[in-house]
């Protein structure tokens, strides 16, 4: 199945602008005309697997508008299928990151079901589709569909956002899966150059790291008054103020008006003075939320955990997300009350995108220190968007996050994701005074205005659709 799904433009070149200044600017409407003189009155399209949550989803909200408001037509196709089509895809997408997931196969049954999933939603899309597009297709869940559209459109290329440092018998499973699918594709465009398998190493393959919208409702300034009810939504105002529903927060973005509540699982809450340390993530075993809790809890003496993610029933495209976060429920519930204090629970509705953004615009805001201890990762795009709030950032030194941070100069890395006693370390050094937490925030900054916002995913995909790079069919 697929829908084309709408997406609500909101001005923002004007500021991103200001924001990058003239010579970029300059780049950014040159790198417009240029796609627009190779869509020759065609769409660009962008094709993805869920309408709301990862960070795929929230790229285009960006994106599309600021298309939009450059002169470039573009838009935005999401397929589904049923819970076997996701099943397979989050147990490909495992095994790309070099995990077995869950054990099952990824067999020639496996494939048939995959393809026979994407069929419809290939069908579907022809129609809206004509010689002139261009489509760009996002990840695992979609790569079974360019050979079906390689003869429908001027162009199809694969973009993988996900992907292992170093090959495992999990990971070539699932390239062996995918490979000669893609070989219908024009190019092939990865967020992190290692996670390029050798095998389509001699195909055309760019290299396009994700980026942020610093003018939306998840990394647009906010008053303090804004971040303190955000708080006491989600559990963590450290005063004790109860929350309020329905709640009318005033950003730069608009108003927004927070009608859900989150559900928070917390013995008592965090208390007055007592730093916070959050992970922002799925609830998935590759992000690790369990690890955090326990290395927390066992190895950094003060400080209250915000483990933080989205409702787990809302995203289709993750089936084992709840699975995991009873995973972390029933680590906390084993936890001594005086670790059990220490450590909250934040499941954020996904009803509303922007109520969601903005609440973890806050709880990152008001964190003293930001985790993403990933297993694996493609691109840390929680990462990008608590660097741009000038955070103090401790990654994992896996996938993107190593290309996102210089240890000791914006952020720290952790060597070794599954080094507990050296998170530890890092946490409490940052939070014993020992490191300039405020220098380290604002090179955090820097390194996301110059690196990874907007203008840069525009200007690369004009580099990508020269004419001169173009693969003759």
């Amino acid at each position: 199945m697929l829908t084309i799904n709408p997406v609500r433009s909101r001005p923002v070149l004007t500021s991103l602008e200001r924001l990058i200044g003239p010579q970029r600017s300059d780049r950014l409407r040159k790198a417009a005309a240029e796609i627009q003189d190779q869509l020759r009155g065609g769409t660009l399209w962008h094709v993805n697997s869920t309408p709301t949550g990862g960070g795929v989803a929230e790229m285009l909200r960006t994106l599309l508008p600021l298309y939009d408001e450059l002169g470039v037509r573009s838009r935005w196709a999401v397929v589904s299928g049923d819970d076997a089509f996701f099943r397979i895809t989050k147990r490909l997408g495992v095994a790309l990151y070099g995990s077995d997931g869950d054990g099952g196969p990824l067999g020639p049954a496996e494939r048939d079901a995959y393809l026979s999933a994407l069929a419809p939603a290939a069908d579907q899309f022809v129609d809206h589709v004509d010689r002139r597009d261009v489509v760009i297709l996002h990840d695992h869940q979609t790569a079974g569909m360019a050979p079906l559209l390689a003869d429908r459109v001027a162009s199809v290329h694969w973009r993988c956002h996900v992907g292992v440092d170093e090959p495992t018998d999990a990971s070539e499973r699932g390239w062996e899966f995918l490979a000669d699918l893609l070989d219908a594709a024009d190019s092939l465009i990865f967020s992190v150059a290692d996670h390029v398998p050798a095998r389509l190493r001699h195909r055309p393959v760019r290299i396009q790291p994700p980026f942020i919208s610093p003018f939306d409702a998840k990394n647009v300034d906010l008053p303090a008054d804004a971040v303190r009810a955000c708080l006491a939504q989600c559990g963590l105002d450290p005063n004790g103020e109860p929350a309020r529903s329905p709640l009318s927060v005033e950003t730069a973005a608009g108003g927004v008006r927070l009608l859900s509540t989150p559900t928070v699982i917390s013995d008592g809450g965090r208390q007055l003075g007592e730093p916070l340390i959050t992970q922002v993530s799925r609830w998935d075993r590759l992000k690790d939320m369990a690890g955090v809790l326990t290395a927390v809890t066992d190895h950094v003496p003060v400080g209250h955990l915000a483990l933080v993610g989205p409702d787990p029933d809302a995203i289709a495209d993750d089936v084992e997300q709840g699975f995991w976060y009873a995973d972390c429920l029933d680590r906390w519930r084993k936890l001594p009350p005086a670790q059990r204090r220490r450590v909250s629970l934040v499941s954020l509705p996904m009803a509303d995108q922007t109520e969601n953004a903005l609440l973890v615009n806050a709880i990152q805001r008001a964190s003293d220190v930001v985790v993403q201890k990933s297993l694996a990762e493609g691109f840390g795009l929680t990462v990008a968007e608590a660097m741009w709030k000038s955070r103090v950032v401790v990654g994992s030194a896996v996938g993107g996050i190593r290309a996102q941070i210089t240890d000791g100069v914006d952020g720290y890395l952790l060597t070794d994701p599954a080094d507990l006693r050296g998170l530890g370390r890092i946490i409490t050094n940052t939070l014993s005074g020992a490191v300039d937490r405020q220098e380290i925030g604002a090179r955090a900054h820097q390194r996301v205005r110059d690196d990874f916002l907007p203008d840069r995913e525009v200007t690369t995909t004009a580099s990508m659709l020269a004419p001169e790079r173009m693969v003759t069919r």
